[in-house]
Formats: C-alpha cells, structure tokens, sequence
C-alpha cells in the first residue's frame, strides 16, 4: 500500500524542517494515493469468490449470464396438479402473465456463474454436463442420473433444489443442450422444503 510518507521522504533537505510545506505535499497528494490504492486492489473486487453486488454483475456480464430469471407462474388452476385444483388455483383469463422475472441473490448467482464458466468450455460430454448441474445446484456430490433416448435426455437431480435454481436449469440459461437434443430435468428433493410462504400450509 502506498502512503504519504512515500512522498514526503521524496522532499529534499532544504524543506524537511518545514511543517507547513510538508502538509501542503501531504494533503496535495493524498487523492493520487487512494487511487493508487484503488487501482492496485481493484481485482480482488472482481474475485468471484468476494465479489458482491454490481461487482458480481460486471463479472456475470463477463462470463456471459445476467442475474435477471424468468420464473414460470404455477399457480393456475390445473386438473392434475396437486395444489392447484378446486379453491386452490387461480383462473387464467387472457393478459394473465405466464411467467415473471426475479432477481437472483448474490449466492445463487455466484453458483450459476460458476456453471456457466463451466458451460463456456464444456466438450460436450454427457459427465461434464452433470458436473455443470452439480455446481448449478450447489452440492458436488448430488446424485444426478441421465437417461439418454432418442434424440433427448432427461437429467434427474436427487437434491433439494429451489425454483429459482430449477429454472435456471429448465429455462436453459446454461447452455449445456446440443444441437438437436432435447433436455428435460426431474427433481426428486433430498428433504422437504418448507421455506416457501404458504397461506393455510401447516
């Protein structure tokens, strides 16, 4: 880090008894040194691993994913779906939006651009693809099964997953779909969760 002192030792001897000169060296060159600073320790602000906020933004705009997802609204009425039948679900009328766009917070952000770096160098193989799903859903040791059929393959991820992350995936913001193949995705979660706000859930 530089410091004032830096300068100041750079006086000659014909000032160095002079206080007021001194200062005036020291106030004058103050800014230069917290832009120095700045500039010098600006990366670690980019870090993946640190970076928080608008930060992180310029890193995913970097890689090439924005933090911006759009989520599929779910609670229509449906005949088969359990939770959105008679007094449960709401009836579509026309002008109805079918999906709505949340933000992601900075930690699940961090992990969908991780995948996404992973995404920028797949080779296409089908155990990358997993590794690319593990890191998206945060936990390397997920057990996720692939079933391959013709022309698709369909991806089950046995982990606790939230919809934001579930859409990441089905909304095929990491590009890990060849040409040509369809890709489905399954969740079976490891544990129920209970963390989303329900009206009259016990």
């Amino acid at each position: 880090m530089v410091q004032a002192s830096d300068f100041i030792g750079l006086i000659t001897s014909e000032h160095q008894n002079s206080p007021k000169f001194i200062q005036t060296v020291s106030v004058s060159v103050q800014a230069f040194i917290d832009q120095i600073n700045l500039a010098t320790t600006a990366y670690e602000f980019y870090d993946l691993d640190n970076a928080v906020g608008a930060q992180l933004d310029a890193v995913g705009l970097w890689v090439g994913i924005s933090r911006y997802v759009a989520l599929s609204v779910e609670q229509f009425f449906s005949w088969d779906t359990i939770g959105l039948g008679w007094d449960q679900g709401i009836w579509f009328q026309v002008g109805d939006a079918e999906s709505q766009v949340t933000t992601l917070e900075d930690s699940d952000y961090r992990q969908v651009i991780r995948a996404k770096i992973l995404c920028n160098r797949w080779d296409g193989s089908l155990p990358m693809a997993i590794e690319i799903i593990q890191t998206a859903v945060g936990s390397t040791t997920a057990p996720i099964k692939a079933y391959e059929q013709d022309m698709a393959v369909q991806f089950t991820v046995t982990a606790t997953v939230s919809r934001v992350l579930q859409d990441v995936l089905e909304g095929g913001y990491l590009p890990i779909k060849p040409v040509g193949i369809d890709i489905g995705f399954y969740f079976i979660p490891q544990f129920v969760n209970d963390n989303d706000f329900g009206g009259d859930v016990i």
